[in-house]
């Protein structure tokens, strides 16, 4: 009797067996996440938001050490947070140029949605300029022509040489110049050559005394190079009119003792080392470095027309025994 009733039993076991090994599946499909799955949102659920970088900051390829820098991101940059951080950085989305980096999560903090002037595309030029000019103070390149601190790029300070492409139109008719593509600085922070009263043919030197004093290389009647240039102050005025360039120093010391001022009055000076001095009047007027001011544009000096030591030597080697310098306000 024992064996028919252990025999019934296995096979009742095996049919039982067989029947969960065939809804198994189905058990699976529908059961109910554990607490832990629950808590790991996946990147599709993940809520975005906004953030807003408060200082320059690297963006990176990756949250892993061995990520690449990709670039630097500038301060006010809107940037959209569209997955979990991974460690301590947190994947980005550059709305404006939808590219994709990590940044450092210290770097940023949260902010509202860009404003609609954020995404504006760069405006149409007004008219073709084409000069060489310099910076006037210290102002900030825009990515647009508007004053907003989400365009500004790097600061650049009085006397930088720019190129100025064109002119163009900024909001509350504020006017603007491009210097580059999407760069652009406010007009009152720009000096540009203006057109001189004459020209000369060949290579010649125009000296605009009116502030901020610009010193400009032509070659007929093109510019090809601007500076800004300190001029004579008080009794020691730069005189105006034609002139030529009569001698040529590289090197010299200059003593105030040579044209009549004692070293040792209030109006004496003794300097060495004055670089690319070019006399162009017989009583010491001279284009020349003069590293003892920098408030370029600006009076300044005994006469002479002094500039910084890049602006000096691009004229030295411009210039020449008899080129003509005309000087006029």
């Amino acid at each position: 009797m024992a064996r028919p009733l252990l025999h019934r039993l296995s096979i009742s076991g095996l049919s039982l067996v067989t029947a969960l090994l065939l809804v198994w599946p189905t058990l699976v499909q529908t059961a109910t996440p554990s607490e832990a799955a629950q808590d790991q949102p996946s990147a599709s659920d993940f809520p975005p938001f906004w953030v807003m970088t408060f200082r320059p900051t690297t963006a990176w390829s990756g949250a892993g050490a061995d990520a690449e820098a990709l670039g630097q991101i500038q301060q006010w940059r809107y940037l959209q947070v569209d997955q979990p951080q991974e460690g301590g950085r947190l994947p980005t989305l550059d709305p404006r140029t939808n590219t994709r980096a990590y940044i450092e999560a210290d770097a940023v903090g949260p902010v509202g949605p860009p404003p609609d002037d954020y995404f504006a595309a760069a405006p149409t030029d007004e008219s073709v300029v084409g000069l060489p000019g310099r910076i006037i103070g210290t102002t900030e390149l825009f990515e647009r022509p508007e004053n907003q601190r989400y365009f500004a790029l790097d600061e650049v300070r009085t006397n930088t040489p720019v190129m100025v492409q064109a002119a163009v139109d900024g909001p509350n008719d504020s006017r603007w110049y491009r210097v580059g593509d999407d760069q652009y600085v406010p007009a009152n922070n720009l000096r540009l050559p203006t057109p001189p009263g004459r020209t000369f043919p060949g290579r010649w030197i125009d000296a605009n005394l009116t502030e901020p004093v610009m010193v400009t290389a032509y070659e007929g009647e093109t510019p090809v190079y601007s500076a800004l240039a300190v001029k004579g102050l008080g009794a020691f005025q730069t005189p105006q009119g034609t002139y030529r360039i009569q001698r040529r120093v590289q090197n010299e010391t200059m003593d105030s003792s040579t044209i009549g001022i004692p070293r040792t009055s209030p109006q004496g000076y003794y300097l060495k080392d004055v670089l690319y001095t070019q006399y162009f009047t017989g009583d010491g007027a001279a284009l020349h470095y003069n590293y003892w001011r920098s408030n370029w544009g600006y009076a300044g000096s005994h006469g002479c027309l002094g500039m910084d030591l890049t602006d000096s030597r691009f004229f030295w080697d411009f210039a020449g025994v008899g080129t003509v310098v005309y000087i006029h306000s």
